[in-house]
């Protein structure tokens, strides 16, 4: 072959290669475009500059792993949706502009219902506080009576304060919830809201997404947006108080289990107790060491003439509940502290097989209870260091929920702005608030 034909035709097979290549980034590029003009990814940018509060192009660039042109088509959507606002930095060193949401577009509300008090606080879209009141009941038994008040509580409060309407409401309940239906599933203390339509009766009085759960699973989200695990991702939230349950965070999200009721730790058997429990068990751990089982148990001490400070209360009350237990290791009662200690032990062995097992970084202790303070928490973190591998504890925070009585609605305003925001939800969040396609 002749030196011209040699390199003529190195030369074809270079420039065929050049055009494959072309052609399959090409290809390719047109397959990534398609895919990057998803709502999919719209609902990533605006959840991305929604978590960072305030954010420049580059680092969502960073953050989303998409390119800059993308970046740039989506956010100029937003801006044009009213979802999103540019802003300059007040510092004039910082020259690149900010992207934060319109968090005043709209409103969501959490409301969390206890045994007798109802919580009800008003979101704006980036979750600041907007009004919230509180609201007390005789009984919750009757579930007609008991929503009828919580719809009225929450359309006087919307009224009051110059809302017209709601883009999602999330609701946390005090006993079992069927999370995928919206329904109670066989509370053991309220039997008449077994399978009450809650979702169904929400939608339809507010005309918005309603979302249903129960109280500990709630809390746990808002103790993970805004408490003392902001920076975490896997740690364990337990509310002590007249039953024991547990909320399981899992890489930031609610871990439900196959049926919803992952948790429910007020069940788990205590070693060696023979306490009768309401659910028809034996040594159940909130048979034993719950509010009800403790203000029992000083009541007993109380008729034995164990201890003068618990009689004298019970003489003049003629009952006593596990305020009056915390209220006489605040004055010094030796029976009082003996009462939380215990109750703090107790607990803190169930904990240490859940340590042992989930290997949570933190575990945050919230519901009434929690007002007994560090000697309760203490004697709970020792329980479980004694009873736990050094690897699952060296580093483990055991501590009280920061958002205390706020954890409720905080952790259900999470719940539903999360679900109207997430991609599966975001363009219909957009037609149905924005009027927009």
């Amino acid at each position: 072959m002749s030196t011209f034909m040699f390199y003529y035709s190195t030369y074809l097979f270079g420039y065929r290669l050049l055009i494959f290549f072309r052609g399959r980034n090409m290809i390719q590029t047109q397959m990534n475009h398609k895919e990057l003009i998803t709502p999919n990814t719209t609902a990533q940018i605006y959840n991305i500059i929604r978590s960072n509060g305030e954010i420049n192009r580059m680092d969502i660039t960073r953050l989303s792993g998409v390119s800059k042109s993308t970046i740039s088509l989506q956010i100029n959507k937003l801006i044009k949706l009213g979802l999103i606002e540019e802003k300059t930095p007040p510092d004039s060193s910082q020259r690149k502009l900010k992207l934060q949401i319109r968090g005043d577009l709209g409103f969501v509300a959490g409301v969390f219902l206890g045994i007798t008090k109802l919580s009800i606080i008003i979101f704006n879209l980036d979750l600041r506080i907007e009004c919230e009141k509180v609201h007390y009941f005789d009984s919750i038994s009757d579930p007609e009576e008991c929503n009828r008040q919580i719809i009225q509580q929450l359309k006087d409060l919307c009224r009051d304060n110059g809302i017209e309407r709601l883009w999602g409401i999330g609701i946390g309940f005090p006993f079992p919830v069927n999370f995928r239906d919206g329904k109670p599933d066989s509370p053991p203390n309220v039997p008449l809201w077994h399978d009450y339509p809650l979702r169904r009766i929400y939608e339809k009085e507010f005309g918005c997404p309603v979302l249903i759960d129960n109280d500990v699973n709630v809390m746990a989200l808002g103790e993970g947006h805004k408490g003392c695990t902001t920076e975490e991702s896997d740690f364990l939230f337990v509310k002590v108080g007249t039953g024991i349950g547990a909320g399981l965070i899992v890489d930031g999200k609610i871990y439900r289990g196959a049926k919803g009721c992952a948790g429910d730790i007020g069940h788990i058997e205590v070693d060696g107790s023979n306490v009768r429990c309401h659910c028809g068990n034996k040594g159940c751990l909130e048979a034993v060491a719950g509010g009800k089982a403790l203000a029992a148990r000083a009541t007993e001490i109380a008729a034995k003439n164990e201890s003068p400070y618990l009689k004298e209360l019970l003489t003049r009350n003629q009952q006593l509940s596990a305020m009056d237990i915390n209220n006489g290791a605040i004055a010094g009662d030796l029976s009082c502290i003996q009462l939380i200690k215990e109750a703090g032990t107790v607990i803190g062995s169930v904990l240490a097989k859940l340590v042992s097992f989930f290997n949570p970084s933190s575990i945050v202790i919230g519901g009434g209870l929690s007002a007994f303070g560090n000697l309760f928490v203490g004697a709970m973190r020792e329980a479980v260091i004694r009873r736990s591998l050094h690897l699952a504890t060296f580093e483990l925070n055991v501590c009280i929920s920061e958002l205390k009585d706020k954890s409720g609605p905080t952790g259900a305003g999470t719940l539903i702005i999360d679900h109207i925001f997430s991609s599966q939800e975001f363009t219909s969040t957009i037609k149905r608030n924005l009027r927009a396609g």
